[in-house]
């Protein structure tokens, strides 16, 4: 394609747009509010997908000792866990141990534990089990051992989580489509309005012999210029609650991760540019193709 046809049809594409200003700012809305509800779907999966990871690496189990329970009684309870066929092996976690990472996960935080010594914390035993579909009935067994507070099992989170992702997922997928078609709808009644108007013009382009796709491209240029520009403020808004719920999320204790946006960045911008292309070309091809008899 030459430079100068090709200056040409993004320069009608522009026009188009411009022209058909209410309708195509309505057509921008529409892809905005998609992309908005694409993007913190898609943010939510990546985190929701980061903090199984990080599950995964963690102990399997772990084991909590009442706090109050003198040394015998904790050695009791280790001579237990030790003695039991099921546990692989173990790590025992000291009250210092587990004073030094909640200052850790509180992070900027850990002036709130200022002047508390470690007795509040808990021993606790780190355990990894020889077979891991014998993970609750360890974990209902090791809960009945006196002087136990609780049994934490990485697995039962991790499978929340699961749940939880395969669901946002789905809403993702059933949402994402309802307002993409919307805003294809919308776009596709923009491009028509564009090829009424311009319906002249456009017979005696095909008289004098401009080609199917010489009378297309234009019409495809504005679609995707609308599709882009929803995709660009969409990513903004983004970016902007995300920024806002980081920020929130670090003020408090780190119970979750996030991933930074910074690493967000490109599988978001990415989606959005791809998505905003597709639904503006389809959206035009769509309308062209229907009412542009050529």
């Amino acid at each position: 394609m030459k430079l100068r046809t090709t200056k040409y049809i993004f320069k009608e594409g522009l026009i188009n747009a411009y022209r058909n200003k209410l309708m195509s700012l309505a057509s921008i809305s529409v892809v905005t509010a998609s992309m908005i509800v694409l993007g913190l779907f898609l943010i939510i999966s990546i985190n929701l997908k980061y903090n199984i990871q990080k599950l995964e690496q963690q102990p399997q189990m772990q084991v909590y000792c009442d706090p109050e329970l003198d040394d015998q009684q904790i050695r009791t309870i280790e001579q237990t866990i030790k003695s039991d066929a099921r546990v692989k092996k173990y790590t025992y976690v000291s009250k210092k141990e587990a004073f030094e990472k909640m200052k850790e996960m509180l992070g900027e935080d850990q002036d709130v534990l200022e002047g508390l010594g470690d007795d509040f914390m808990p021993v606790s035993f780190i355990i990894e089990l020889n077979n891991l579909k014998e993970a609750k009935d360890v974990v209902e067994s090791f809960k009945l051992i006196e002087g136990v507070s609780s049994v934490r099992y990485s697995q039962e989170r991790i499978d929340i989580l699961i749940k939880i992702a395969t669901w946002v997922q789905v809403g993702n997928i059933v949402l994402t489509i309802i307002l993409l078609a919307v805003a294809m709808f919308i776009i596709s009644n923009t491009i028509k309005l564009t090829v009424f108007a311009r319906r002249k013009e456009i017979n005696i382009m095909k008289y004098i012999g401009a080609t199917d796709w010489f009378i297309r491209w234009p019409f495809i240029v504005e679609g995707v210029v609308i599709g882009l520009m929803g995709a660009a403020i969409g990513f903004l808004a983004v970016s902007i609650i995300y920024a806002l719920f980081s920020s929130k999320i670090s003020e408090g204790i780190n119970i979750i991760s996030l991933v930074s946006l910074r690493e967000l960045q490109f599988v978001v911008i990415y989606t959005f540019a791809l998505v905003g292309i597709g639904i503006g070309s389809l959206g035009s091809a769509v309308s062209i193709r229907k009412y542009l008899h050529v």
